[in-house]
């Protein structure tokens, strides 16, 4: 019986089916810079990618976390939600503000309802300042071979 589920599981992990998740976060005003003016830039917290945003006018350094939204796919069950982080908004010190966004070709995410992010109007919202308080998955399906 355990022969066959561990053959069972290794044919799941290496048919290209198996998906991997990775902890990601909000970046932090301090690792946010601006590239030239009102372009700006932050590496993901795995340092597999980047985040990427355009002021609404303003330019110069990030100041504070105001927000980030969450978009599920289809309706909740339990308390994991698929879906997307549409934005992590942030105010620019100068005035201005500034939505970063990430996104990986191959990727979906995934929250836990409660916590941090309260369910308002079909959308997640989560304000939380702490550093990687407004914590969610990038679930990735590896690449068939």
């Amino acid at each position: 019986m355990k022969l066959k589920q561990l053959v069972m599981c290794v044919s799941i992990l290496l048919s290209g089916q198996a998906w991997a998740s990775v902890t990601e976060y909000c970046p932090s005003p301090s690792d946010i810079k601006e590239l030239a003016s009102g372009v700006y830039k932050a590496p993901t917290a795995s340092g597999d990618g980047e985040w990427y945003g355009v002021s609404q006018g303003g330019q110069g350094p990030v100041g504070e976390f105001e927000l980030a939204i969450f978009m599920p796919h289809k309706d909740v069950e339990g308390s994991t939600v698929i879906g997307e982080v549409q934005r992590c908004g942030f105010r620019l010190q100068k005035g201005g503000a500034v939505d970063m966004k990430f996104k990986r070709e191959g990727t979906v995410a995934s929250i836990d309802a409660g916590g941090s992010w309260e369910e308002w109007n079909s959308r997640y919202y989560c304000d939380n300042k702490e550093v990687r308080g407004c914590a969610f998955k990038e679930i990735v399906r590896p690449a068939k071979r």
